[in-house]
């Protein structure tokens, strides 16, 4: 046991003998260090931690995108409940902006040109309504799973058709008219385009009907095409002719957005003939139905 000696003032108290007395209680004690600044530093990372872990996890598929994932991502949280299941968003990339999937529907966004963090939250905010309250519109709750021998359906991009108006090199310049229906399915898409014209500055009066048969793949305003030509030819020189020139043809195409479903087109192409015809004007002049028929093509598309 730890002894305690009190002694008394005998100026305030009585005037006797000061004595020593004994304490049963054990000595207090006193604090003789400050809390150390590492306590508060440890606490405040572990705070930030949980809390981390309590957001609503956002996973963002961006590719081409004119905003970084992150952006979107930070567009989207400012909009949706901390709390919640995870958010999955794909962004694919279209001739006049962004195209947002989501389970319940997809949506094409003119970003109007903007980029960065800009395009990123009118993406967000345009796209609000696709999706319940509680969730942004842009993202996508992973779909139930189908019945069995069910596949899932996936969004697709809208149909095209265009009206196109085309020169080609044969023994003259061949003008002529065409009809274009596009039918895409995610990057890739087939094609089938028909029309006709008549060959001009030629000796020759050819009229001939031309039709492509293509797949393709598109990427933001750039299309790509390969596919099969076939085009019947009527001749009213001398006694005539009808026949038939089958081949290949390969273009490349631009567009430029000019409405909301509206967009310009040109086309640069090449047929390919593996069949050819000379035809005997006099004695002296000949002409051919090209090998080569290089092309170019303008015109308009509208999205179905």
């Amino acid at each position: 046991m730890n002894d305690l000696r009190i002694s008394t003032l005998a100026g305030f108290v009585a005037r006797t003998r000061g004595r020593r007395n004994f304490s049963f209680r054990r000595a207090i004690r006193r604090p003789s260090q400050g809390v150390s600044p590492w306590l508060f530093v440890g606490l405040a990372i572990l705070i930030t931690a949980r809390r981390a872990e309590a957001e609503r996890a956002i996973t963002v598929d961006a590719a081409g995108a004119p905003f970084a994932a992150s952006e979107l991502v930070t567009a989207i949280r400012v909009r949706v409940p901390a709390e919640g299941p995870s958010i999955e968003i794909r962004v694919t990339v279209t001739a006049r902006g962004v195209r947002i999937e989501a389970a319940g529907g997809a949506r094409e966004i003119d970003v109007l040109g903007l980029r960065g963090a800009a395009a990123a939250r009118l993406v967000a905010l345009a796209a609000d309504d696709l999706l319940p309250d509680d969730q942004l519109a842009v993202t996508a709750i992973a779909p139930a799973a189908p019945s069995p021998g069910r596949r899932p359906r996936e969004p697709r991009d809208p149909v095209t058709l265009g009206v196109l108006g085309a020169v080609s090199s044969w023994s003259g310049t061949l003008g002529d008219l065409a009809l274009d229906i596009a039918i895409p399915y995610d990057r890739w898409l087939v094609a089938i385009e028909v029309g006709g014209g008549q060959l001009m500055n030629s000796a020759l009066n050819l009229t001939a009907a031309i039709a492509r048969v293509d797949v393709g793949a598109h990427y933001r305003m750039l299309e790509a095409r390969v596919g099969l030509t076939a085009a019947p030819v009527i001749v009213s020189n001398g006694a005539g002719d009808q026949t038939v020139l089958l081949g290949a043809n390969l273009s490349l195409r631009a567009r430029l957005p000019l409405a909301r479903t509206l967009s310009g087109v040109l086309v640069l192409g090449c047929d390919a003939f593996a069949t050819r015809t000379t035809y005997q004007l006099d004695s002296t002049a000949t002409i051919a139905t090209p090998r080569l028929a290089p092309w170019l093509a303008a015109g308009l598309e509208v999205e179905l």
